[in-house]
């Protein structure tokens, strides 16, 4: 069973594709921001992380680079959730080291065909 773990600062979208995926058969698990959800990743790795971009405490994008940059964590593949990448060369750089980006609002066959694309 694929394991996923899901951040987003919003209750209602993390619930939301929690419960989707669940039903789906992935084991979720969720976590409110980046701290929380890198604190996560260490303790029991996921197979993918599914990560808003704009959170507190911690970006998706620098959850994506520090998990990028932890030699142990290399197999964890990585969704970001973001609203646009527009011109900002930080935005870029984080897509770039992330296996997807899904622009919100997303349906759920975008998502899980995602998912499967990536292997999960």
């Amino acid at each position: 069973m694929t394991r996923v773990l899901i951040v987003d600062d919003e209750p209602s979208i993390r619930q939301l594709v929690a419960t989707l995926l669940t039903l789906e058969g992935f084991d979720v698990t969720t976590a409110p921001d980046g701290r929380a959800a890198l604190q996560r990743v260490q303790a029991d790795v996921p197979d993918v992380v599914i990560s808003d971009v704009r959170m507190p405490y911690m970006t998706g994008y620098e959850l994506l680079a520090a998990i990028r940059a932890h030699p142990a964590l290399g197999a964890v593949r990585f969704i970001l959730l973001t609203s646009s990448t527009g011109d900002d060369p930080a935005a870029q750089s984080a897509v770039a080291m992330a296996d997807a980006c899904l622009t919100k609002p997303f349906t759920r066959d975008l998502l899980l065909d995602t998912l499967r694309t990536l292997g999960a």
